[in-house]
C-alpha cells in the first residue's frame, strides 16, 4: 500500500462515490403508487345495495314454484324468527289459537309443501294479494279443517313472513 498510495485512495473514493450513488435499501419505496389511488376509490365507493331486479325470483309466481320445491331456497327466503301459529285442539273449554316466533333453527324443513305435489294429493292452492302488496298463499284439503296460509313480503325480495295452520 505504501507504494500506491494515490491508487488506494482512488480505490476508496471510487467506492465511496459509488455507494454514495445507491439508495439505502429502507429509503425505497415498495410500488406505493398503485395502493393509495386503490385505497382512495374504495373509501369513495359505497357498498352496492342489492336493488330489486337482483332477487332471484322478483316475480312472485316463479318464486312460489321455486320455493315450493327448493328447501335451500325455502331456507333463505325465510324471515328470522318467523311468525307462526295453529290451532291447540286440546285446549279448554274450546280449542284455541297458539301464536309464536318460531327461530329459524328451529323450523322444521320444508317449511310449505310443493305446490306443483298438490293436486295429487286431492290439495287447492290459492293464492291472494293484501293490500299491503303482501302475498297469502292458502293450501287446504277441501271439505275438511286441513288448511294452511303462508303469507310473504317482499323487501326487497321475497320472503315468507308468517305461517299459519288452521287444522284441527
Amino acid at each position: 500500500m505504501r507504494r500506491y498510495p494515490s491508487l488506494v485512495m482512488l480505490m476508496l473514493a471510487c467506492s465511496v462515490a459509488v455507494t454514495a450513488c445507491k439508495p439505502a435499501p429502507q429509503a425505497m419505496p415498495v410500488d406505493p403508487e398503485p395502493a393509495a389511488p386503490a385505497t382512495t376509490a374504495a373509501a369513495a365507493t359505497p357498498a352496492p345495495v342489492p336493488a330489486r331486479n337482483e332477487c332471484p325470483y322478483p316475480k312472485f309466481d316463479a318464486f312460489l314454484k321455486h320455493f315450493g320445491n327448493e328447501i335451500t331456497l325455502q331456507e333463505k327466503a325465510t324471515a328470522d324468527p318467523l311468525l307462526d301459529s295453529h290451532i291447540d285442539a286440546e285446549a279448554e273449554p274450546e280449542p284455541r289459537k297458539v301464536e309464536s316466533r318460531l327461530a329459524l333453527a328451529d323450523v322444521e324443513w320444508p317449511v310449505m309443501p310443493d305446490p306443483a305435489a298438490l293436486a295429487g294429493q286431492g290439495r287447492e292452492l290459492q293464492v291472494n294479494t293484501l293490500a299491503d302488496g303482501q302475498r297469502q298463499v292458502q293450501i287446504r284439503t277441501p271439505d275438511s279443517s286441513d288448511q294452511q296460509t303462508y303469507t310473504f313480503a317482499q323487501a326487497p325480495c321475497w320472503t315468507l313472513v308468517k305461517r299459519e295452520d288452521e287444522s284441527i
